[in-house]
């Protein structure tokens, strides 16, 4: 042969061709999604310094400051007897912040207003 591929045409219902391409495609995307959620399991417990959590959350690092002076934010701190010592957070915990602190949305206080379950909104 000359280097050119050679294709054998078959006549393929939409279905058929996606069902067969799926079919293809399945172990590789398993194997990426368990690549991905390894990866951010890793990411959930690293430590980050108070600019870097503000960065994350998309505040200032003053307003983070409040929050941790409130009690709001959960952090480590390498010497919990000293106020002013530096403080290191996870996304794991600031994840927990985020979903504690949600706003909702309007389908939410709709669904107050008129009895309808959260979950039968999704």
């Amino acid at each position: 042969m000359n280097g050119e591929k050679n294709a054998i045409m078959v006549n393929y219902s939409d279905k058929e061709l996606a069902k067969g391409v799926a079919n293809e495609l399945k172990d590789f995307i398993s194997a990426e999604i368990h690549q991905i959620l390894n990866e951010k399991t890793e990411d959930e417990d690293t430590p980050m310094s108070m600019s870097d959590a503000a960065n994350w959350l998309g505040v200032s690092r003053t307003t983070l400051s409040k929050l941790v002076g409130r009690g709001e934010v959960a952090y480590k701190s390498f010497n919990p007897n000293n106020p002013k010592a530096k403080k290191m957070f996870t996304k794991k915990d600031l994840r927990a912040w985020l979903a504690s602190n949600k706003a909702k949305t309007i389908d939410e206080l709709k669904s107050v207003s008129d009895g309808t379950k959260e979950s039968e909104i999704r």
